[in-house]
């Protein structure tokens, strides 16, 4: 005899389906909220906390300064309240840009003296590039205890890096130097400086990341150009290394070297570096310059294809290759 199926099972895995995907929606939602910038528009705006004053005053008074945008005021009231951070909003008179995140804005408000000196890591530069960077625009003000010395020590300091608990294999924080705008203290440090930036990084990679996703990225990073190209790149040679094929890729090669912009040669390719994937099959010992979310995801969800080569135009467009046949015809065809 068949058994007839209870409707109200069926109510309540409906009811879970919906409520999972619910979930799942705002999930993306909120993530999308609170690191998206305000503005395009860095014109600095003054803007005062008053002792005392309430969260909701504080966020009221920021949309109508057009310092946060009035769909985002209870996404703001939920960072505030997961972080625990409503209590460390200081007093004070505020210099604040138009373009910064949420999480930015609410880092900044939490400097009542506002001696802050933003500073801009782009994308894909390496640690010493980014020292560079630090240097020039830490060390205007006379009270900036910023060394770039002692900031590229650390970063291969193995003490110093098992104190930011980051995943397990790490030896050189290559990769995990997280490209954003940051506001530093006006007497910030080297060991402050990196602690922020691998403290951002943990925020936006929500810890799901290996060692070997952010080696892939940074490779990720230097050979693509944009948003579309990236996960194929990324298939394409997590492909190459699944199957025993070396990587070769141009932006390897480039690392030692220190010049993003010279132009390899032969020699370049012979050399006998760990980082010469020209020569090495698999993965490079390190990451090869410090890479933003778009490559860190795109190499976690990468684009499978039939495709084992690719090249861009000089006017940065992507042409893929499924055999080097095909590889060499794109190259006299674009490249030549």
């Amino acid at each position: 005899m068949e058994r007839k199926k209870n409707p109200i099972s069926k109510i309540i895995f409906l009811l879970i389906v919906i409520s999972v995907i619910f979930t799942g929606i705002l999930k993306v939602s909120y993530d999308n909220a609170i690191t998206k910038p305000n503005s395009e528009n860095s014109e600095k705006i003054l803007f005062e906390v008053k002792s005392g004053e309430s969260v909701d005053n504080i966020l009221r008074n920021l949309i109508e300064k057009d310092l946060l945008k009035e769909k985002y005021f209870y996404y703001t009231k939920i960072f505030l309240k997961i972080n625990n951070l409503a209590p460390k909003l200081q007093a004070g008179v505020y210099e604040i840009p138009m373009d910064l995140n949420i999480i930015q804005l609410i880092d900044t408000l939490q400097d009542g003296k506002n001696q802050d000196i933003w500073v801009t890591i782009p994308e894909g530069l390496r640690k010493d590039e980014i020292a560079t960077i630090l240097e020039r625009e830490l060390t205007k003000n006379s009270k900036n205890n910023f060394s770039k010395t002692e900031f590229l020590n650390l970063t291969t300091d193995s003490t110093f890096i098992a104190s930011l608990d980051l995943v397990e294999g790490v030896n050189d924080l290559e990769g995990f130097l997280y490209p954003d705008k940051y506001a530093f203290p006006i007497d910030t440090n080297a060991r402050s400086v990196i602690e922020k930036m691998i403290s951002n990084f943990k925020t936006r990679t929500d810890g799901k990341y290996t060692y070997q996703d952010i080696i892939f990225a940074s490779i990720v990073e230097r050979e693509g150009y944009n948003s579309s190209d990236k996960p194929i790149i990324a298939g394409i040679i997590i492909k190459r290394l699944a199957e025993g094929w070396l990587l070769q890729t141009d932006a390897t090669l480039l690392y030692p070297v220190k010049d993003w912009k010279h132009v390899i040669t032969q020699k370049d390719k012979d050399d006998n570096n760990p980082y010469n994937t020209y020569k090495n099959v698999g993965l490079p010992p390190t990451p090869i310059c410090n890479p933003g979310l778009e490559s860190i995801k795109a190499v976690q969800n990468p684009t499978k294809t039939e495709y084992y080569y690719y090249i861009h135009d000089n006017d940065g467009n992507p042409h893929y290759g499924r055999t080097l046949d095909e590889h060499n015809k794109n190259v006299q065809k674009y490249l030549r």
